[in-house]
């Protein structure tokens, strides 16, 4: 048998035990232990990603056979379950103690893998005065078409409704942003305006497709849940679209909104032109520090910009006692499917699906949707699961280094 059969056979193993294992603990332990509902809550959220990095760390250190790794990462996720089950009703005290210590291990993680996204470095902005004027223009222009957002979308209504809703006013004003960003970097480095799109790998037609195969693998894992769920519970499932609040066009105007509007234009803007001029123009000695120092002030960024969008849609300060905190969190998350697959799209398509998280089936109990559902829960596990596993199908290391390379040179 050739290497390239072998190298198949042990892919469709891993598939093969991945799909089992997941099905296997949802049957017996999620499902019955969330009773009454598909949710884990901020507390088995965060639970589950402290837990997964943990196990990443010790991956790091002594590379673990693979059937382990995945084993490990969908026993965390079990875990995560267990613990947000026996503290539904926790304070918020217990969910911040989590979140904050899963930021603590993300960074650890990236400590410790600095030298892999040095090997991956992009010079940007190249000085200090060009990066304050670029961020100082970006909050600006964000700022004033949040302000006048109403303006723009009564505008851009008609094209919408004539659209049936597959035009959404969201995707041509985030459409305008990125394009006086990318003029903005024209301006500031003297390149093309193509130049930070290429350089980006958002024109690469290998990390398009294989973003998008993610993305349709984590949504397909989505739906078994929901599917798995409702046998469980003895529901019937129908189309979103049959409760007549949404229509096809408006779903998928939607979808290409978020994902090829927001999702672009804040993964290209944060996760890359922030993240690596800041690591470029950080003055510290140690590549491992430089890199935690720039994700961390790339998040805070990423966090404040959306500040005044939140008080435009909820203007309750209850709401901003958690918020920041949360999108740091999810700031950091972004961060991680970038630099780990050293793909953006990636990052871009589950921005996106966060952003909208509509299925094509729901549940369906005495006409009413069940709304406990939290999909931003199972974007947010499913994604890391299966970057995690196809890394590890690769032959990746939790480094970067390719195994498999190694092993033939040897």
């Amino acid at each position: 048998m050739t290497m390239k059969h072998l190298q198949h056979k042990s892919y469709l193993q891993i598939l093969i035990f991945t799909i089992a294992l997941y099905f296997l603990l949802n049957r017996f332990i999620v499902l019955p232990l969330l009773d009454t509902a598909v949710a884990l809550f901020a507390v088995g959220e965060y639970a589950f990603v402290l837990f997964a990095f943990m196990i990443m760390l010790l991956h790091t250190y002594k590379p673990l056979n693979r059937f382990l790794l995945i084993s490990l990462l969908l026993i965390s996720y079990a875990g995560a379950v267990y613990v947000s089950a026996s503290f539904v009703n926790s304070s918020s005290l217990l969910s911040f103690a989590l979140l904050y210590t899963a930021l603590l291990v993300k960074c650890l993680y990236f400590y410790v893998i600095s030298s892999s996204i040095e090997r991956t470095k992009v010079n940007v902005l190249p000085t200090v005065s060009s990066f304050v004027l670029f961020v100082i223009a970006f909050f600006s222009l964000t700022s004033f078409v949040v302000a006048f957002s109403m303006g723009f979308e009564k505008l851009l209504l008609p094209l919408s409704k004539w659209s049936k809703g597959l035009i959404d006013p969201v995707l041509l004003t985030n459409i305008g942003i990125l394009i006086i960003v990318l003029l903005l970097m024209k301006v500031l480095t003297g390149k093309s305006i193509f130049y930070v799109l290429n350089k980006s790998g958002l024109l690469s037609l290998r990390n398009v497709s294989e973003g998008f195969m993610v993305f349709l693998i984590v949504f397909v894992l989505i739906h078994l849940h929901i599917w798995m769920y409702s046998l469980y519970k003895g529901f019937t499932l129908i189309s979103t679209f049959s409760l007549n609040e949404v229509s096809f066009t408006m779903w998928t105007g939607g979808f290409i909104a978020q994902i090829f509007g927001v999702g672009i234009m804040e993964e290209l803007v944060f996760r890359f032109i922030i993240f690596w001029s800041l690591y470029s123009l950080i003055t510290l000695k140690r590549k491992s520090v430089r890199v935690v120092c720039a994700l961390l002030i790339t998040q805070v960024l990423f966090s404040l910009i959306h500040i005044p969008i939140d008080f435009l849609r909820n203007p309750d300060l209850n709401f901003f006692s958690f918020r920041p905190s949360i999108l740091l969190f999810m700031g950091m998350f972004f961060s991680v499917l970038y630099l780990y697959t050293k793909n953006l799209w990636i990052a871009v398509f589950f921005h996106g699906l966060n952003n909208s998280p509509m299925p094509l089936i729901v549940p369906y109990n005495e006409s009413v949707i069940f709304l406990q559902m939290n999909f931003s829960y199972m974007i947010l596990v499913y994604s890391l699961i299966v970057v995690l596993v196809m890394r590890t199908v690769r032959g990746w290391s939790a480094t970067g280094i390719n195994i498999k390379l190694i092993e033939k040179a040897s």
